[in-house]
């Protein structure tokens, strides 16, 4: 069964899955091309393919490196699958890209665990959200999840505080430089303004309906699955646990105020919405239900595509 076999994070495994979002990636390319096809497009799809593997080994090394799941694939398996469910989250290089340097950035902060250079992390993770808060605005919420995992791993002190809001405006002040330089601050100007949107009309079609409400269904019930049974047990994953819960409520905020609301927004959820589910995959003791989930995000994944 298909819950058995990614009950692993074998290389063998991980090399199926990236084939699996390979298929999803190039089918979802020559279904939905408008552009034409050309040596130029071929090549900027097989270096956007290899830059979203690398994407996915990057989010499977922070999953591993900081116990954010057990031994298994299921988180990287979830994130492909919703990132096939909402395919627009492959076509918007800009959101790629912010997302990538995020996916550093939460690599410091969940790291802030261990107490080796604590301040070097909170430096690199406020430069990562600085770079990409000029890619994407909203990006500079994630300066609040700093802050919040600082405090759940006890690591507020006068000089941390600070040091976040140093590397965050290390990277805007050379972005403003460059304009200013180059006469060009109306650029820098427009990075200023929150562009937001409240218009979720678009999530009446069913190809966003459709995963939009299983992912909120499935999301909801692991949390009210898990949490009772992780906050009322002291261990190292508690802490890590609250924090996952913060990035989700930090990555909704985001898509909720996003001014593109095309699917591609949910890219932000992909990362903690994927811990969470596989953490309710991993505690259940039900077969069955392992199985039904992973297998409506399968169906899911392809439904889409027919509608």
């Amino acid at each position: 069964m298909i819950a058995n076999f990614f009950n692993k994070s074998k290389p063998v495994i991980i090399v199926n899955l990236l084939l699996l979002f390979a298929i999803f990636y190039l089918t979802a390319t020559f279904l939905f091309n408008t552009t034409g096809f050309s040596i130029s497009f071929l090549g900027t799809v097989l270096a956007t393919l290899i830059g979203f593997i690398f994407m996915l080994l990057t989010i499977n090394f922070i999953l591993k490196k900081n116990n954010l799941t057990e031994d298994n694939s299921y988180a990287v398996l979830i994130i492909i699958l919703l990132m096939a469910s909402f395919y627009q989250t492959m076509f918007h290089l800009n959101l790629f890209f912010t997302n990538l340097l995020l996916l550093f950035a939460f690599r410091k902060i969940y790291s802030l665990k261990s107490s080796l250079n604590t301040k070097g992390k909170l430096f690199d993770a406020g430069f990562w959200i600085g770079i990409s808060a000029i890619l994407y605005s909203w990006s500079i919420l994630f300066l609040i999840f700093i802050y919040v995992a600082m405090f759940l791993y006890n690591k507020i002190t006068l000089k941390n505080l600070a040091i976040p809001i140093i590397g965050f405006l290390f990277p805007i002040i050379v972005f403003f430089t460059y304009h200013f330089y180059f006469e060009s601050l109306d650029v820098f100007y427009n990075k200023l303004i929150l562009e937001y949107s409240f218009n979720y009309y678009i999530y009446n079609n069913l190809k966003y309906l459709i995963p939009i409400s299983i992912l909120i269904t499935l999301l909801l019930w692991s949390l009210a699955f898990l949490t009772p049974k992780v906050l009322l047990v002291n261990n190292t994953f508690k802490s890590a646990f609250q924090v996952i819960i913060n990035h989700l409520i930090i990555s909704t905020a985001i898509v909720l105020l996003s001014p593109t609301k095309d699917g591609s927004e949910v890219f932000f959820l992909l990362f903690p919405a994927g811990i969470i589910i596989a953490n309710l995959i991993q505690k259940s003791t039900s077969k069955v239900f392992k199985n039904l989930v992973l297998y409506t995000f399968f169906i899911t994944s392809v439904v889409v595509y027919l509608l």
